[in-house]
């Protein structure tokens, strides 16, 4: 691969890349706006690209970060944030952010940073456009105790419970004219339907407002790629609601889906999220989410692409699910399926530990006394909990 020189921009250097010595193939290129000052913590954007299985290491460059064509500048200069865009792992297909291992890749590279640079942990972003959008949707709900937003850009899902962002604010843009023959170039054809069509955004909107999930909702009237000028107008509109977000580990509602993901191609076990963790399960199924697309894949008229739609469904697995509540003054409310023995962890921000804290666990309530327990950094009590 061909080094990418230190970069001046407006306001922003681009470093030279480095590589992990884990993840020899995935060079890690990083913005850093020129009013970062070692002394001060600064946020971080962990941004995942777009493409597909032929594009190079060189892509989180040439395509987002190059100063003259990357289609995230000037954007990024100007933000207190430092933006990491490393080359997503090979794979067989343009699912490369979907892949088991991805998160622990993910987190690696997040972790190496920290290292680097002085990052504020609790300002922290991730998200992604097209491909790095379906790798948004999958790595968001595995990973949304972790960030302080979740930035879903163009992408697609199939199968998942969005309940998992609970407690993690999202924002969801995607063009309206996606899929519209004005707006398929490069391609010598309309944009599918089934790659990422802006039903999937409507779905998961949907379904957001249904189950809760603080979200915004960006439909803009550009298409797929970045470059259109409505979808750089979107594109600063988010930067500045990431501007203003923060990590709440005590935020009152989160819950725990297992397994869960995006399910394209895969669904992936996660027992923990934020003061939740499920420790033991009983055999059964839970339900996801599922879309379904109706219409033509490929629109060449404007009758076709109005055609395009979708209709929701559920999907059934072996796994579990575990939603809680904080109700404040003491009291804690649960939702438990499959789970035989869970844990809520506590912090001085969420309740009183020197009482009693009141339980209720699927419609049965109960009395428990927390127990100190520091061994998670956010929180320093817990209690372990029956759930039949």
């Amino acid at each position: 691969m061909q080094d990418v020189e230190q970069t001046a921009g407006t306001d922003g250097r681009i470093l030279e890349p480095w590589t992990l010595p884990e993840y020899p193939e995935c060079p890690v290129y990083v913005l850093v706006p020129e009013n970062y000052h070692p002394d001060r913590p600064i946020g971080l954007l962990f941004f995942m690209h777009g493409g597909d299985r032929n594009s190079t290491p060189e892509q989180p460059f040439k395509s987002y970060l190059n100063p003259e064509t990357g289609v995230l500048r000037p954007h990024i200069d100007r933000i207190p944030f430092i933006t990491i865009a490393p080359a997503a792992l090979p794979a067989v297909d343009g699912k490369r952010w979907n892949r088991k291992g991805v998160s622990q890749f993910i987190l690696a590279v997040i972790e190496d940073a920290c290292r680097r640079f002085n990052i504020d942990r609790d300002r922290m972003i991730l998200g992604g456009h097209s491909m790095g959008g379906f790798g948004a949707f999958h790595q968001g709900v595995l990973l949304a105790d972790r960030f302080a937003g979740v930035w879903l850009s163009s992408g697609a899902w199939l199968e998942e419970d969005f309940r998992g962002f609970l407690g993690t604010p999202v924002y969801l843009m995607h063009g309206k004219w996606d899929c519209a023959a004005h707006y398929s170039a490069p391609h010598p054809e309309p944009r599918h339907h089934d790659w990422c069509g802006v039903s999937f955004a409507r779905a998961a909107h949907e379904l957001m407002l249904r189950d809760d999930v603080a979200h915004v909702y960006d439909e803009h009237e550009g298409g797929h790629s970045l470059n259109w000028e409505p979808s750089q107008l979107a594109l600063q509109r988010f930067l500045n609601w990431a501007a203003r977000q923060k990590r709440d580990p005590y935020a009152p509602r989160c819950a725990v889906i297992t397994p869960n993901g995006s399910c394209d191609p895969d669904l992936e076990d996660r027992r923990a999220s934020r003061w939740l963790e499920i420790t033991q399960t009983v055999p059964g199924n839970i339900e996801l989410d599922k879309i379904h697309l109706t219409g033509p894949n490929i629109a060449w008229t404007i009758d076709e692409l109005n055609a395009q739609s979708y209709y929701l469904g559920k999907a059934a697995y072996p796994g579990a699910s575990l939603t809680g509540e904080n109700l404040s003054g003491n009291r804690f409310r649960f939702e438990a399926k499959n789970i035989k023995e869970f844990i809520c962890r506590l912090h001085p921000a969420m309740a009183d530990l020197s009482r009693k804290i009141t339980v209720e666990i699927n419609g049965k309530t109960f009395e428990c006394i927390p127990e100190a327990d520091d061994s998670r950094p956010d929180y320093r009590a817990k209690i372990t909990l029956k759930a039949e």
